[in-house]
């Protein structure tokens, strides 16, 4: 489905209609949490220097904002009164796909590389209108997503002045926050298998290269390659020892050059820790998130096996810090629980350094999640009561500070909005996602 088919009568539909909002973003704005803006992570990765620029328009009468890189499409949104505000992020002409939805409600176009993302909102009041652009594994630039529930308005942005402009806080949290955030327990799911995360090293982004091969080009420098896919060589500094690892595709007893690749949270240990409760796809996607992914010193590797930090940090202790701030981010994109023992090793790490951030990546925490208001509720349901001794039954999943109608997990989970309301971790009607739902 071409998108160029549904402009003419969503810009003017848009162009036409009068709103009440707030006057294009300006990175200097004073009060601009005020305006209700809320931090919703990173949407994607865009690269540096891409082979398209995706420009930012603003129309004064819907206080809408549009993202376009067609050039049919930017002439049309020009000549109809859209203000241009300059390109907003860079993409790619092939790889992962963004889609591109219409809500003809409220007039707003919407952009994701979540597939479960679009299905979800295609199956609703939502019309799907085809790929947007593509971006890469490889991509490094944090495009940040923002939205107004009272304009019904997201905003995608590279831009972190903007971002924490507009919502009032920081694009990156920092670890010691961010930890403080996940949920403590001790209990650990039963029955872990490797398949049940799928096959090693799927093409899950679309590009037509397994994730192996996408982490390698990521994380290696000077590399060369067998063909479009396979690295063939390359240095890696590896963040794990902090030697220098001269790779070469095939050419040690365990044929992996001596690098292997990495999850920094461990499957298994995702599992525990609430992989458990979600899809077969969900699962394979963990598995080949670049997030969650690094390149790395085989032998280091083997000796981490699927220890947390109380149990396994880097032998490269300048590299302790970073180590447990992605595993934070992790744990914090994926709503994955922290044992005590756990999150006592990360704190203390973290007190060598108190400035440490969580790293970007798509999905990853945009900002702490606020304590819930008092609910409204004569009778509220009393938080649980941590226990640092092991329990042989499964403890609710409390989080706090969600959106409602966002996507959750792990299943059965229980969730707090900012104002305080409880909402469970359920199934959407289809069946395919889970979502925040009222009890």
């Amino acid at each position: 489905m071409k998108i160029r088919k549904f402009l003419s009568s969503a810009i003017a539909t848009m162009t036409l209609v009068a709103g009440v909002g707030v006057a294009a973003v300006s990175a200097t704005t004073a009060n601009a949490a005020s305006y209700n803006w809320r931090p919703e992570g990173v949407a994607w990765m865009a690269p540096a220097s891409g082979e398209q620029n995706v420009y930012r328009f603003y129309n004064q009468s819907s206080k809408k904002h549009h993202y376009a890189q067609d050039p049919q499409e930017i002439k049309q949104l020009v000549s109809s009164g859209w203000i241009e505000e300059g390109v907003a992020f860079r993409a790619n002409k092939s790889g992962s796909p963004v889609y591109r939805l219409n809500n003809p409600r409220t007039y707003e176009h919407f952009y994701t590389l979540n597939v479960d993302e679009k299905n979800t909102l295609a199956s609703g009041e939502w019309t799907y209108e085809g790929v947007a652009w593509y971006v890469s594994a490889n991509d490094n630039v944090a495009v940040y997503r923002v939205y107004n529930p009272k304009l019904n308005e997201h905003l995608w942005t590279t831009n972190a002045t903007e971002y924490q402009a507009v919502t009032g806080v920081e694009p990156t949290p920092l670890a010691k926050d961010a930890l403080n955030q996940l949920t403590v327990s001790d209990y650990l799911a039963p029955d872990y298998e490797r398949d049940q995360f799928g096959e090693s090293w799927v093409d899950t982004d679309g590009n037509g290269c397994r994730t192996r091969d996408d982490i390698l080009t990521r994380d290696l420098e000077n590399i060369t390659k067998l063909d479009n896919c396979r690295v063939a060589t390359g240095t890696l500094n590896d963040p794990y020892t902090g030697t220098v690892i001269n790779f070469a595709r095939g050419t040690d007893s365990d044929n992996d050059g001596g690098v292997q690749i990495d999850h920094v949270v461990a499957l298994s240990n995702a599992w525990k820790s609430g992989a458990n409760g979600w899809t077969y796809d969900q699962r394979v996607a963990y598995a080949n998130d670049p997030y969650v992914l690094l390149a790395v010193d085989d032998q280091s590797n083997q000796d981490k096996r699927d220890y947390s930090a109380d149990r396994w940090l880097p032998s490269n202790r300048s590299y302790q810090c970073d180590y447990v701030a992605r595993q934070i981010g992790i744990k914090s994109k994926y709503k994955l629980t922290v044992t005590y023992a756990e999150r006592d090793a990360m704190s203390q790490v973290l007190a060598a350094c108190p400035t440490q951030t969580v790293p970007a990546g798509v999905g990853a925490p945009s900002t702490p999640a606020p304590a819930p208001e008092p609910d409204p509720t004569p009778n509220p349901e009393p938080a649980p009561n941590p226990n640092p001794t092991p329990n042989p039954q499964p403890q609710p999943n409390v989080q706090y500070g969600i959106n409602p109608g966002g996507w959750c997990s792990p299943e059965g989970a229980i969730g707090y909005s900012k104002t305080g309301k409880q909402y469970s971790c359920r199934p959407s009607n289809s069946g395919k996602s889970l979502h925040w739902r009222v009890p």
